[in-house]
């Protein structure tokens, strides 16, 4: 990065810190999105998607993401047991899970007709072959990793549907892969992919999206056994008619960045929404704001160590929560095995140096953290 570049992240990092919430403590969560989620389902996929027209080339998430297995989650679980916070307690990862994915077959055989839903447990049988439920029991159990919820699925079912149904050349080639995160044209004036998916953009699409807010949160707490206190909106897009409804589902914080984008819910249009940490939006949710960033896939020459600590010490100095966005790209090796092992190292370095400079850090989970802010 540049001097003008780490000047301009300086800043934009004190903007952030200097509003809302303090504690007095050195709270550090770290919360990593799309687990369960797929994007490409491997290597020779990626091949014959970029050889079929699909510019899956172009975003480092398609290049490096996929459904994570039995072996990245036991990587990352080695790295985090081996760092304890001043109380004993173990680095601790925020697990935003996606419930599950499209079931392509079930699709395919209705012809576009209806959407079916596949778990995130049964996509790991069905891509990798294996059982994780007690994998991720256990990592509970320790408190390696705590679940929140991230949606039904990483997608806007309505439009993909949508564009299935009628024909979406790109769209139907990129289903035949098993792929939906494809950048293109789609029949919506403002979305040009399908992650959203909660993105509204008429009274039909939002109640849409209200009972796939319902229906996922169902899901969610039948799996896991508890209600998820915090939620993160797919690709930080969430209509403000649906936050009242988030609320009465059990949710108290939202998690984020500074911006995000609000659609108006009735058409295309919307606005961009300031937040800063402890903030209650006009539905009474609290909101964080994630102040630090990890994101190892990014770029190799970055120091990303160097600069989350800086980070770090910055939200710390200020009396802020230091909130590390790190997502789950960095920690599979479906695609690039070297790619999560660098990651993981990076992991292991970041977590030690915070130890050393601060031995009093608590490790603790986004909706420990909202706890702290509703009790303070």
């Amino acid at each position: 990065m540049s001097t003008f570049g780490r000047i301009k992240s300086s800043l934009l990092g004190l903007a952030t810190n200097l509003r809302g919430w303090r504690t007095r403590r050195k709270l550090l969560v770290i919360e990593s999105d799309d687990w369960g989620a797929i994007r490409t389902s491997g290597p020779e996929s990626w091949d014959r998607l970029l050889a079929g027209g699909i510019p899956v080339d172009r975003s480092r998430y398609d290049v490096l993401d996929c459904l994570e297995g039995a072996a990245d989650l036991d990587a990352l679980f080695n790295v985090l047991s081996e760092h304890r916070d001043g109380h004993g307690h173990p680095a601790l990862f925020t697990f935003n899970t996606v419930m599950g994915n499209p079931d392509f077959d079930a699709i395919s055989r209705d012809r576009f007709e209806s959407y079916h839903h596949q778990h995130f447990f049964d996509s790991y049988r069905y891509y990798h072959g294996e059982s994780l439920e007690q994998k991720w029991a256990a990592a509970m159990t320790e408190s390696l990793i705590r679940p929140q919820f991230h949606g039904k699925e990483h997608l806007n079912v309505p439009l993909w549907m949508r564009d299935l149904h009628s024909g979406h050349q790109d769209t139907i080639r990129a289903f035949e892969e098993r792929y939906y995160a494809l950048r293109t044209r789609t029949s919506s004036p403002r979305q040009f992919n399908y992650l959203a998916a909660y993105s509204s953009e008429s009274e039909e699409e939002l109640e849409s999206a209200q009972n796939r807010l319902a229906e996922g949160m169902q899901m969610f707490q039948k799996t896991f056994g508890y209600v998820s206190k915090t939620f993160i909106a797919c690709n930080y897009v969430l209509p403000a008619q649906a936050e009242p409804y988030i609320k009465s589902l059990g949710v108290e914080l939202l998690q984020g960045q500074r911006g995000q984008f609000v659609p108006s819910g009735r058409d295309a249009t919307g606005t961009i929404r300031r937040t800063y940490m402890g903030k209650r939006n006009i539905s009474g949710l609290l909101c964080s704001v994630r102040n630090v960033i990890f994101e190892p896939f990014e770029s190799e020459s970055h120091d990303w160590v160097r600069s989350a600590l800086r980070q770090i010490q910055q939200a710390f100095f200020l009396g802020k929560p230091a909130v590390v966005c790190s997502h789950r790209v960095n920690y599979v090796a479906g695609m690039q095995r070297a790619h999560r092992d660098r990651s993981l190292s990076l992991l292991d370095s970041l977590l030690a140096e915070v130890r050393r400079r601060w031995p009093e850090v608590e490790f603790v989970s986004s909706d420990q953290l909202a706890d702290e802010m509703i009790a303070g």
